[in-house]
């Protein structure tokens, strides 16, 4: 759908009296088919519509809302996916020659500045704002980051191998010129591919950088958050938390038990690999119905048993206390708290995100613009009771056109109404601010990036 109402909408850009163009980009969980609707995202929406008037009152008219549509997944993977759309429809919107910006709530703000590092520069372009957006710093994870040094490796390695095979053997064999410049081109050609991936994937976090730099200048962004707000106060303190979720002395108790077990496995294993050189004796005794002390001496090697068991025991008995066990420690907190984080930030991708900025990640040197709505205008107290009324009266209209206890989605946007988190675009002030920042901006000179 996104993709139509985009083609649509940058085809017809081609007039000069096309107005500007707002793209919005929802966050996490509030994900709609529709282009218009309630949500503050869509058209039609209250936020959408009081910000088309306040632009039209600083002399900017006829602007229009195109919603992107992503998964709204707290998924980095679906992210990521998402601002590859952003990045499409601001590319058609700039081909058009449609001035635009960009207006992202929530994790929509992630997708932007992704979205605006594949982009390029346009001087269609005038600002981006972003609500609440608790912006990711990324890190290639390390299975991804060894194959992408793999690759790098086979990149510098295969094509000048390949080069040399085609100098080698075109002078030699003229009846096989085809045949090495298909095969061994090919291979070259696939080196290549391999180290121009490896390269970008290392090279990521410098080279986004760079493309995001060049799309737009620091002062285009303005960025909106509260001190209130539940969702971002959240992530940044999972990501500053250190928590200790194994202590040494349970690591400890784990690695003695280990020892025990693993004292057993390496006595049977040890036995099972030597049975035939120890029984051997014992099955010929046996055959040959030779009973008495020579028997007996035989079975003496049962006593390597508790030896090994002590010996494998005791090592790792030793190992634990010898700072092991606080590894062992470190090793399982890292790894849960890795998986809380995890979950937490929706990191499903390639990428560990590692950390959480109010300020998008590749303008941390940039003059920071920002409205600090320590109440947001006082709206919020009001509506936390405005959004319980609403779904009192649901629930007692007994599930009515609106609904209730049975409308789980419903249930959830009128509780999540009564978040600040929510509250952004309700407020007459923040509305204000947005559309004296996009006037302002759409006013620069084209000569500005």
């Amino acid at each position: 759908m996104q993709e139509t109402a985009q083609g649509q909408l940058a085809s017809s850009g081609a007039e000069a009296s096309a107005g500007p163009v707002i793209v919005t980009v929802h966050g996490t969980n509030d994900a709609h088919p529709d282009d218009d609707g309630e949500r503050w995202w869509q058209r039609g929406s209250n936020f959408t519509q009081h910000l088309v008037y306040r632009l039209w009152e600083r002399g900017v008219a006829n602007a229009e809302i195109l919603p992107l549509h992503w998964s709204g997944m707290n998924s980095d993977y679906d992210r990521l996916k998402g601002a590859e759309q952003l990045a499409r429809a601001l590319k058609a919107l700039d081909k058009a020659g449609r001035p635009h910006a960009v207006i992202a709530h929530s994790h929509g703000g992630n997708v932007t500045v992704e979205g605006l590092t594949h982009a390029g520069r346009s001087e269609h372009r005038g600002g981006i704002v972003s609500f609440g957006t608790p912006f990711f710093k990324r890190r290639l994870k390390t299975v991804p980051m060894l194959i992408a040094a793999f690759q790098t490796l086979l990149g510098l390695v295969i094509p000048p191998i390949m080069l040399w095979y085609l100098l080698e053997i075109l002078p030699s064999d003229s009846n096989k010129k085809i045949e090495a410049v298909v095969f061994f081109g090919g291979l070259a050609a696939l080196g290549v591919w391999s180290l121009m991936a490896g390269l970008r994937k290392l090279g990521r976090s410098h080279l986004a950088a760079r493309l995001f730099q060049s799309s737009l200048a620091p002062e285009q962004w303005l960025v909106v958050h509260s001190p209130r707000d539940e969702a971002m106060q959240l992530l940044e303190t999972a990501a500053q938390i250190s928590p200790q979720y194994v202590t040494t002395a349970a690591a400890m108790r784990a690695l003695t038990a280990f020892a025990s077990l693993a004292g057993v496995v390496a006595t049977v294993a040890f036995f099972i690999w030597t049975g035939s050189y120890f029984m051997a004796p014992i099955i010929e005794k046996l055959k040959a119905g030779v009973y008495g002390l020579a028997l007996g001496a035989d079975f003496t090697f049962l006593l390597l048993a508790p030896v090994i068991y002590g010996a494998v025991f005791f090592a790792i008995w030793v190992i634990a206390r010898a700072g092991g066990a606080w590894l062992y420690a470190r090793m399982l907190t890292g790894a849960i708290h890795g998986g809380v984080l995890g979950a937490a930030f929706g990191g499903d991708g390639l990428y560990k995100l590692v950390g959480v900025t109010r300020l998008p990640p590749y303008l941390i040197r940039a003059r920071e613009e920002r409205i600090d709505a320590l109440d947001l205008g006082g709206i919020d107290d009001a509506a936390l009771f405005v959004a319980a009324q609403g779904l009192y009266n649901s629930v007692v209209a007994n599930d009515g056109p609106e609904g209730g206890i049975a409308h789980p989605d419903v249930m959830w946007k009128r509780l999540s109404d009564a978040l600040y988190h929510n509250a952004y675009m309700r407020d007459d002030d923040v509305v204000t601010g947005v559309a004296n920042h996009l006037a302002a901006m759409w006013r620069r000179p084209q000569s500005q990036p």
